[in-house]
This record gives C-alpha cells, structure tokens and sequence, in this order.
C-alpha cells in the first residue's frame, strides 16, 4: 500500500454508510480516483468542509493495488473560487463542465493536462461576467476536446486537402470532424453552411489563448451559431448530451 500526495478537485461526490462520504477526484498525478473519506459527516471530522466542489485541493490518499475505492487520509485547501460558489449561474456552468469531464474520463486514466486546464478554467470562471458564461462553458469544451484529440480539422478541406479559409464559401460537416470547400461539400456529406465570420469565430474557439475569446464584442448573433456547432460536435464525437447552459446577454 502507498501514500500519494497530489492536487486534486471533486468531481462527485455521495454519502455513504451513516458517517462517510466517497468523492470522486480528478488528481493531478492519477487522473480520476475514487476515495472514501471515513467520517467525514462527523461534526470533528479532519476532512471538515474543506472537501468540496470546484476547490483546489491538496490530498493525500493510501492506495492498494487492485482496491476499487482508496482511502483519503487527509485534505487541505489550496485555491477557493468564491465567486463560482456564490453564483447560482456560474454554479451550474461549473457543474456541468465537470460532469461533461468526468464523462469522458475513466478511473486512473492520466489527466494531467486536464487538471491544469481545469485549475485554468475555474480561475477564469471566477472573474467572467454572467453575459460571458455560455461562452465559457464553449470555449472549455473545445479545449478539453482539442486535448482529447477531438478537435474539428479547420485549416485544410476534408475533401481536397487544400489550405482554408480560401476565400470561398465554406461548409462545416460535424459526423466528418471538419470543413470542406464549397466544391467538396456535395461529397462530405451532411453539412452546414459557414460564412466567414462564423468561420473566424469558430478558429477563435478553437486557439490557445483564452483571452482572444474572452474580449470579442459585437458579434452575437454569429457567435451562439458558433457555440451551437462546438457544443454540437464536442457531443457528438465524444458522445455525451450537448449543454444547454446559459447563453450570453
């Protein structure tokens, strides 16, 4: 049996027995790891409050090989995010991005990028405006697919092969992961129109730098068509139910 020490957030939890509580973590080190924290309801519990969702948190768990459910030994908090906890809006964001991780991940699958996104996103969440929330959730989705290699293919044709945006029009096809040049749409299959804002949008959605998403204005329209394709093809490829999370002001 081991000791291991990492970071961690809850992505579930449930009561158990009269006194216990089981939490499902995602860890920095272990991907998602199942622990049962043995008293944890009791009023002099050492866990305390402190074992709650969207807090970063330093934990410390006896693993034994072959055991479905480990053991929590101790759990210290490293970053609150009280703005999150004391928004019933950006609460059910939050809540429905770690179920949207924790749909995708196994027990014990490595997550080490994941986590760090995570610790990124909630930091983000915790200073977006409520006009910025449905944003948010879509931008985060996109991440965490691009991490999972599940990003659409939007720098060359899915037909051709050839460079875009060309300067034409473009289709967007979500069962093909990709876009396709106007003359190799018809043999793509099913797709949808995209006009050239909505393909700057989308490119946005899908690049590195948060802060390029986070101060776009004026575009509304075109951007919650942008939100509906990547919610769309996130469920899609990755075959979970699309958010219908709050849409932005």
């Amino acid at each position: 049996m081991a000791l291991v020490r990492t970071e961690a957030f809850v992505l579930k939890s449930f009561r158990y027995g009269e006194t216990s509580m089981i939490y499902r973590l995602l860890t920095r080190d272990c991907g998602v790891v199942p622990v049962i924290a043995r008293g944890a309801r009791r009023p002099k519990s050492r866990f305390g409050a402190a074992v709650n969702a969207f807090r970063r948190l330093d934990v410390t768990y006896y693993d034994k090989p072959g055991r479905e459910i480990q053991t929590l030994s101790q759990a210290e908090v490293l970053a609150d995010h009280p703005r999150i906890v004391s928004s019933l809006e950006r609460l059910e964001v939050a809540g429905q991005w770690f179920r949207f991780l924790r749909s995708l991940l196994p027990d014990g699958a490595p997550a080490e990028p994941l986590y760090a996104l995570a610790v990124a996103a909630l930091e983000r969440l915790d200073r977006t405006p409520a006009s910025g929330l449905r944003r948010w959730e879509t931008y985060h989705r996109a991440a965490v697919a691009e991490l999972l290699g599940l990003a659409p293919q939007l720098d060359a044709c899915l037909g051709c092969g050839r460079a875009l945006p060309d300067g034409g029009v473009l289709a967007f096809s979500l069962e093909e992961g990709g876009l396709a040049c106007a003359e190799c749409a018809p043999r793509v299959g099913s797709t949808r129109p995209l006009a050239p804002p909505e393909y700057a949008l989308l490119a946005l959605y899908h690049h590195p730098d948060w802060s390029l998403v986070e101060q776009l204005a004026g575009m509304e329209e075109e951007e919650q068509k942008v939100q509906d394709i990547v919610h769309r093809f996130v469920a899609y490829h990755a075959d979970v139910r699309p958010s219908s999370g709050p849409r932005a002001a």
